[in-house]
């Protein structure tokens, strides 16, 4: 009788285990493909590609898929002065010379670089 109660103790140690298992990996996978990747993406909506010298292009950062974790956007540009508003969603840029620019917003998800958008603006000189 002794053997028999160990025995099914045993087995429920292990299903119990295997269970407690499944749902760990399961809350990991939640936010990952099946390559292990985190599914997250960001798009760039542009105020405008053709702007003139000295005006201001606004651009907003539109994030996807970040399931509630601690999401950032760092942009960059290739010319122009820069700020940062609405926590770095939204990047508003005075272009100061004429010609073809890159603006790029890319997605931090946890500390880790996700994806990064571009878009390229026209900066046309005052006639």
């Amino acid at each position: 009788m002794k053997m028999r109660v160990q025995a099914m103790l045993t087995g429920l140690m292990v299903v119990g285990t295997m269970v407690g298992a499944a749902g760990l990996g399961a809350c990991e996978r939640s936010h990952r493909t099946s390559e292990g990747r985190v599914p997250a993406s960001v798009t760039i909506e542009s105020s405008g590609r053709d702007v003139m010298v000295g005006e201001t292009a606004t651009f907003i950062a539109r994030t996807r898929d970040t399931y509630g974790r601690d999401a950032n956007i760092r942009w960059s540009s290739t010319a122009g002065d820069m700020t940062e508003e609405q926590d770095g969603r939204v990047a508003r840029v005075k272009f100061k010379e004429s010609g073809t620019y890159t603006v790029k917003a890319t997605l931090l998800v946890d500390s880790r670089e996700v994806q990064t958008a571009m878009t390229e603006v026209r900066v046309r000189p005052v006639n």
